[in-house]
Formats: structure tokens, C-alpha cells, sequence
């Protein structure tokens, strides 16, 4: 057999043209503008874009090749399966060879529907804020853009909105629509919509507004309940709702409305809204009763105070201890008018709680222990100078502990107690064991069973632990779930 120069040739380059391929093909993987690596940082910030609206903040994403995995906890089931779609579609369509994302790894965990679900709209003047929770997008468009039809032409408020499952069936967000149409005919007041109950509440510019609101809400869509509470226009009012107090209405000489905004100012971390004027008047000492009630109005989760002429009404939702102090305080308004109380004593809204799975059973045990740990925190858990008298510092910690043993009343909760805190002595035995028992009787006195609280041994060993050993060293007095 014999070689011609072509032949040759030929044999030689077939490895030569094997190198070059192998070199091809190395630079492509590893080197080139289409590199594995690379490919997979492009479909990464690609991704990423596509869920960089605010609606998909909880999302996060990564890629393993062309493989995206993204996870979080989606408030709804719409989102996550939107957030999926917008990653499917982030690099466009391709595989292997052309590139794109071939699959997407869901390790997304969406909160359970949320029950109660709850809608809120408060109006203070010309402003509209919108709380609670609605089904998604679509929902919050329909509404924004229903208002300019039933006569809001401003801004609306929805910094204090979040999507969630569980809306009602039926027209929920007609009744919605139906309450904030109303709302918007009043000088100030609010709508709230729980479940399938529609509630309107405020005050109307006069008594044909007043009666025509009644009457309309007597017509709600099928399956609906609603209650008003509707009042005249009264001499002064102060309204608060997320974050914003408005105080309006007539006060007797400008002293008393500069002591009020200064009040408010010194107290309040939101925005205040002063729309108060002068107007000479029979009778003062009111505004006395007044400032007594302002600081614990204002850590209402919201509420309205109105002076009607003749009465001091306060209203809106708050935590036991802030309802119970605020009661002490008006029996010493040295005010010459009578004070009407009518607000709804309000659990303290826990995240542990409202991020549990919905299994239809009472929480489980690391439910209770994370919203018992997020109570805790909420707050010192102080008393009065050698007293065994709670603080109102500690008023706060009390109605989130409160709200966890109300909340799984099949766990024991033992209070530990030591004379030392923070690597000194705070109290001695007697005193700190007096304090333990305080401490419990609060939760007593407000229906917590006897036998659901536990008291540990009360030890004076100087190192602030008792004998159970899971005592915080920072407090003298602690709760956790027995094991």
C-alpha cells in the first residue's frame, strides 16, 4: 500500500483538526461569549429582572445552570404561579444548544388563606387610606380606577395594603366598592369590610347625607351585612389611621390648639395634620379631658376622639392594657363632661401567627414558641420602683403574651423569675417573688385559665438563672412553654 502526498495530508490533519475542535469547543464552554458560566450569570440577572416589581419583593431566585430555582413565601397562589411564568419566559424560549431556562425548581411556600380577611379605607378629608388585604393586582386596579367614578379625585393611600387568599366568595369587592362610595360623602370616617360585614362609621356634612347613606347601605349585594354608624359634625375631632393623625374641628383660644399640635408632635412618630381652628366657646375645660386621653389614644392600632358638644367619645381598635389605662386616666380628667369609651379591645396582630399554615387545628408548638419569642420582643417587662405593680412601659409585651396563651390554650406556660438581671440584683426573693405572681394575674384577670400558667421556683443564686435554667439574663421575669 502506498502513500501519495494527498493521502498524507490528509491523515495529518485529522488529529490537528480534532485539536482545533476540542479548542472550539472549550472556548465556547468555558471562555467564550457563550460560556456556561456566562450563560448562567445572563439567565440569573434576567431573571431577576422579571420579578422586579414590588408585587414579587418576596421572591428570590438563583440559577444552576439553566436550571432556575426560585423561592420565598408568596402571600398568594396567583403570584407564585405568575412569579414561575415570569422566570420561564425571562430568557426566552431555547434549550441545550440555544440557551434559556429549561426548568425552574419551585421552592416557593405561600401563606394560607388569611381569615378574618379584612379591608379597610379611612378618609381624612381629602386623603383616602387604604389598609388590609386584598386577592391581588387585578383587585387593587379595579379599585383605583372606580375611584374617580364614585367621586375621589385625589391620591390613594396603599402603602398599608398586602395581597392575600381567602377573599369571600360572592361580590366582595363590590361591597368594597359600595362602602368606599359612601365613605366618600362623609368629612371624615371610615369603611371596613370584614368577611362578608360591611361597616361605615364617620361624619356626615349634614343630616341628608347622613339618612341617604343609611339607606343606601341597607341594599348591600347578596349574601352582605352591613352596620353604620354615622354621626353629625361634631366641635372637634382627631382621627388616626396608619401613621397619620388629622385633628380638626373648633378649639377655644390658640393656646389650647398650640398645646394640642405640640402634644401630638412630642408623642406621635407619624405624620400629624392640623386643620384645627379658633372659635370662642361656652365651654373649655373639655380640651383638660382631652390632652388626658391623647397619649394613649395614640397607641390605638386606629380610632377617632370626637367632642360633640356635650361628650367625649372615643372609639377604634386597641390592645387590653392601653384600653385599661386609658379608662384609669379618665376618671381623673377633671373635666366637667361625660366620656364615652366605645373602643374594641384588639389582640396584637403576631406574624407567627399569621404566616402559620392553615391546618384547621389549634398552632402547633413552634408556632406558639415563635409568636411567643415575637411577643417577648415586643417590649421590657418593667414594674414601679420597689413595687410589685407593673409599669405601663410594659403594657405592650403583656397583650402580645396575652394573645399567645389565648391563642394555644393547649400548651402550659411557666413564668421564671430570678432576683438578678442584666449581671445585677434587681429585686429580692420576697419582692421578685411577688412580682411573678403580679405578672401572672394579669393574664388571669383577663380569662386565661389558672391551670394554663405554671410559676418556677423563685432562686437567689446571684447569677439571675433559675433552676430551669432557661431564664433570658437581660430580664428578671420571662414565660415559656413548658416541655
Amino acid at each position: 500500500m502506498s502513500f501519495n502526498r494527498r493521502t498524507i495530508l490528509d491523515l495529518a490533519a485529522i488529529p490537528m483538526g480534532l485539536a482545533a475542535f476540542g479548542a472550539l469547543c472549550w472556548f465556547a464552554i468555558y471562555a467564550g461569549p457563550t460560556s456556561a458560566d456566562k450563560l448562567e450569570a445572563r439567565f440569573e440577572s434576567e431573571a431577576i429582572a422579571a420579578l422586579s416589581e414590588p408585587q414579587f419583593a418576596w421572591a428570590r431566585v438563583e440559577m444552576n445552570g439553566q436550571t432556575a430555582i426560585i423561592s420565598g413565601t408568596a402571600p398568594t397562589e396567583a403570584l407564585r404561579q405568575r412569579a414561575i411564568r415570569r422566570i420561564k419566559e425571562a430568557a426566552g424560549p431555547g434549550g441545550w444548544l440555544e440557551g434559556g431556562v429549561i426548568a425552574v425548581e419551585d421552592a416557593i411556600y405561600v401563606l394560607p388563606p388569611l381569615q378574618p380577611y379584612r379591608f379597610q379605607a379611612d378618609k381624612l378629608g381629602d386623603r383616602l387610606l387604604l389598609s388590609g388585604v386584598l386577592p391581588g393586582q387585578d383587585a387593587l386596579d379595579r379599585l383605583k380606577e372606580s375611584l374617580p367614578g364614585i367621586g375621589f379625585s385625589g391620591e390613594a393611600s396603599t402603602t398599608s395594603l398586602s395581597f392575600r387568599d381567602g377573599m369571600p366568595d360572592g361580590d366582595w369587592i363590590g361591597a368594597a366598592l359600595l362602602g368606599l362610595e359612601q365613605l366618600l360623602r362623609l368629612r371624615d370616617g371610615e369603611m371596613e369590610l370584614v368577611g362578608k360585614r360591611l361597616m361605615v362609621s364617620g361624619q356626615a356634612p349634614d343630616s341628608d347625607t347622613r339618612i341617604d347613606i343609611t339607606l343606601r347601605l341597607t341594599r348591600p349585594p347578596s349574601g352582605f351585612a352591613t352596620n353604620v354608624d354615622i354621626i353629625g359634625d361634631a366641635v372637634w375631632t382627631a382621627k388616626l389611621a396608619n401613621g397619620v393623625l388629622k385633628l380638626s374641628g373648633e378649639v377655644p383660644d390658640e393656646n389650647e390648639r398650640s398645646d394640642l399640635v405640640r402634644q401630638a408632635d412630642r408623642i406621635f412618630d407619624g405624620e400629624v395634620i392640623n386643620d384645627m381652628i379658633v372659635a370662642p366657646m361656652p365651654q373649655s375645660d373639655w380640651t383638660r379631658a382631652v390632652e388626658r386621653a391623647l397619649p394613649l389614644f395614640l397607641e390605638f392600632q386606629s380610632g377617632t376622639m370626637l367632642f360633640k358638644g356635650d361628650e367625649l367619645e372615643i372609639r377604634g381598635k386597641a390592645g387590653t392594657s392601653v384600653l385599661e389605662y386609658l379608662r384609669e386616666d379618665l376618671v381623673r380628667t377633671g373635666a366637667d363632661i361625660s366620656v364615652n369609651l366605645t373602643a374594641d379591645d384588639t389582640p396584637i396582630a403576631l406574624d407567627a401567627f399569621l404566616t402559620a399554615p392553615d391546618t384547621g387545628e389549634l398552632p402547633s408548638r413552634e408556632v406558639c414558641q415563635a409568636a411567643l419569642d415575637e411577643a417577648l420582643w415586643l417590649g421590657p417587662i418593667n414594674f414601679e420602683y420597689a413595687k410589685d405593680e407593673l409599669s405601663r412601659s410594659s403594657g405592650k409585651v403583656l397583650d402580645g403574651v396575652l394573645t399567645v396563651m389565648q391563642a394555644c390554650p393547649q400548651f402550659i406556660f411557666q413564668v421564671d423569675a430570678a432576683t438578678h438581671a442584666r449581671g445585677r440584683r434587681i429585686a429580692l426573693q420576697k419582692l421578685t417573688s411577688d412580682r411573678q405572681i403580679a405578672f401572672t394575674s394579669y393574664f388571669i384577670a383577663h380569662g386565661v385559665p389558672v391551670d394554663q400558667i405554671e410559676l418556677t421556683e423563685v432562686i437567689s443564686d446571684g447569677s439571675g438563672v433559675t433552676r430551669s435554667g432557661n431564664l433570658d439574663p437581660d430580664r428578671q421575669l420571662t414565660v415559656r412553654i413548658r416541655e
